[in-house]
């Protein structure tokens, strides 16, 4: 028989859902942080299977920096019209 290979989404909610777990372990206020850093990779499940990669740690990590970032730079022009 062959073998089943798992897809790369699968991958991807397998990571997320061993990350889930570890949550479990964290105080409230730190799980609460982790779950909703866990959703951003999920919005760009798209780019991350299309990137075909082994790790998908890797590209888990960078989806939510780049989520991050977002936030970031919306903050960031928010507080200069502010100043201005």
């Amino acid at each position: 028989m062959g073998h089943t290979v798992a897809s790369q989404r699968q991958i991807i909610d397998i990571v997320l859902s061993e990350l889930h777990d570890f949550s479990h372990a964290l105080r409230k206020d730190e799980r609460m942080i982790l779950e909703k850093l866990l959703n951003e990779p999920l919005k760009h499940v798209g780019a991350i299977s299309n990137a075909s990669s082994i790790d998908v740690w890797a590209v888990i990590l960078l989806a939510i920096l780049i989520e991050q970032e977002k936030y970031l730079s919306m903050l960031e022009k928010k507080v200069d019209r502010m100043g201005h």
